[in-house]
Formats: structure tokens, C-alpha cells, sequence
């Protein structure tokens, strides 16, 4: 009987190992990684407020290339973000920048563009682990 619980024991140790490592892993960075798409802030919002499942098909889970006149910039739960302006005066498309990307230098009012991977649309598009295209 002991010699099977000792390889079992074995077994799950590195099975274990390997989740721990699995979930612990560092996300790859987009600052080198090609856009799928470029969009301006307003035609990103209007195809999600068009239809929505056409747009999901067309940005979901994709890096997206954002560009706009910036609405705000600020900090939320340790994070960047960067808002752009949009022609609806309620929605907006956020991008909150990766851990170690900085929104230092751009300023409300100036035309930027930022590069993310879209996760989709409530009442404001959001993009994930951005970066500020330089």
C-alpha cells in the first residue's frame, strides 16, 4: 500500500509546482506586440454602439490601437488610466496602462493614442494592459 501513496505524493507535489508556477507567471507585454486594429476613440465607440456583437468580432481580445483627444488622466486602484474624449458626452473609451508604463506627459486636451487589448464595452470601451505609443 506505501508504495503507491509515495509516487501519488510525488505526483501531486508537481503538479502542484507546476499550477503555482502557471498562475504566478508574468503576462507578456504589448509594447512590442503589432496592433490588429487602429481606431479612432469615436469609431471605436460608435461600433459598439452600433452593434455590439459586430464589434466584439472585430476588437474583443484584440490589440487595438487607440487614438483621441484625451479627457483625463489619472490614477484608480494603483493604475493609469487614460480617458478619451468621444462625441457621446456619457461613454468613453478607458485604457488602463500596464504596471510600468507611464501616463506622465500627456496632458488633457492633446491628441494621444494608446495600444491595449480591448475587453470589451458596458457603457465605456475599455482596454486592458495598455501602453502609450510614442
Amino acid at each position: 500500500m506505501k508504495y503507491f501513496i509515495i509516487p501519488i505524493i510525488i505526483l501531486f507535489v508537481v503538479v502542484a509546482g507546476i499550477g503555482f508556477y502557471m498562475y504566478n507567471k508574468p503576462v507578456a507585454s504589448l509594447d512590442r506586440k503589432k496592433a490588429d486594429v487602429s481606431v479612432t476613440a469615436d469609431q471605436l465607440l460608435a461600433d459598439y454602439e452600433a452593434n455590439e456583437q459586430m464589434a466584439n468580432d472585430k476588437y474583443l481580445g484584440k490589440v487595438v490601437e487607440v487614438s483621441g483627444k484625451v479627457a483625463q488622466v489619472s490614477m484608480e486602484e494603483g493604475k493609469n488610466k487614460v480617458h478619451f474624449e468621444t462625441s457621446n458626452p456619457i461613454s468613453m473609451v478607458i485604457t488602463e496602462l500596464d504596471e510600468g508604463n507611464s501616463a506622465s506627459g500627456l496632458e488633457v486636451g492633446e491628441v494621444a493614442k494608446v495600444k491595449g487589448m480591448c475587453s470589451g464595452y458596458l457603457s465605456d470601451v475599455i482596454l486592458v494592459r495598455s501602453s502609450v505609443v510614442k
